[in-house]
């Protein structure tokens, strides 16, 4: 079975939504300040500066979502040979993640997540949480794991939910 590649960090932004993004959490930031400037500094009674919250709130939440989308992480990849699994996601820290077919005893997997659970002969359990890929991006990777797996005559359970506490 061949070898699957997902690079994980082509996916982002471009270069004029990042801009537009800084641009909008400027603006509502902008307009933040002018209530209150209208408000306390000019002593316009009729403006409360209460209404700043909103701007300010609006800006808040697009600047945290420009923030993700610039300072983005790189190398971040899915990859399924016939030795391991191997990954590296994560928004703030990613870690990279390998585990070997030799090690492993049994796959299960549900009918109605984006998860794969791999158990161990140790018997640890390690659950591979796919909810963060595009569907057909999972559903490709649960399929591999699939094939790889009934190529290496490991125990694959089908069931229809798995808990995060495995």
């Amino acid at each position: 079975m061949e070898n699957l590649y997902y690079n994980l960090s082509e996916e982002e932004f471009s270069k004029r939504g990042k801009i537009l993004l800084w641009c909008f959490a400027t603006l509502f930031f902008l307009a933040g300040s002018y209530v209150l400037f209208v408000s306390l500094i000019l002593g316009q009674k009729s403006i409360p500066p209460v209404l700043s919250v909103a701007p300010f709130g609006i800006s808040l939440v697009v600047a945290v979502i420009a923030v993700f989308a610039t300072f983005k992480g790189t190398n971040l990849f899915f990859l399924i040979d016939m030795d391991k699994i191997e990954y590296k996601f994560g928004a703030f820290k990613p870690a990279t993640h390998s585990f070997k077919w030799t090690d492993i005893r049994e796959l299960v997997m549900p009918r109605k997540q984006k998860k794969v659970m791999l158990v161990f002969k140790d018997g640890s359990r390690v659950i591979i949480n796919l909810n963060w890929m595009k569907r057909n991006k999972s559903s490709s990777i649960r399929k591999h794991i699939f094939h790889v797996a009934r190529e290496k005559d490991l125990v694959v359970t089908k069931v229809s939910t798995i808990s995060n506490k495995g």
